[in-house]
């Protein structure tokens, strides 16, 4: 069926439903008689879906689609928890490189301070030192 709306037009395409004879209901009401008949039903797929109620989550479809998901999800997990086990290593090497660093500059601060003669900083990196240590 062709259609115009606000001078746009389109093909209206109605979906058929098909009556079942079995469940036909029919009655009177006031001297008439009248009859309804119940679609035919077409059995749709629920959908595979995690949910969380309460804090505690479960799972809706069909159990071999929901047994699907949660391998994936396992699997994924896994995969990231490989994948943070990496940075950690990065981690502890910046962590010797920066000691590194701090300590190289503390021993050039120091040696400017004996240069300088000034008993009281060099008595301050010193402290310093032993924090580091």
């Amino acid at each position: 069926m062709k259609l115009i709306y606000r001078g746009v037009n389109y093909e209206h395409n109605p979906l058929t439903v098909e009556p079942t004879a079995a469940s036909e209901i029919s009655g009177k009401y006031r001297g008439g008689t009248w009859k309804h008949n119940y679609p035919r039903h077409i059995p749709q797929n629920q959908p595979t879906a995690e949910l969380k109620y309460r804090g505690v989550s479960y799972y809706i479809g069909e159990p071999l689609q929901v047994e699907l998901m949660i391998r994936s999800k396992q699997h994924s997990n896994a995969v990231k928890t490989a994948q943070v086990e990496q940075p950690k290593k990065i981690g502890g090497e910046l962590t010797k490189t920066h000691i590194t660093n701090i300590r190289r500059n503390l021993e050039h601060r120091l040696q400017v301070a004996t240069e300088k003669g000034d008993q009281n900083l060099i008595r301050l990196l010193e402290d310093e030192a032993r924090q580091i240590a």
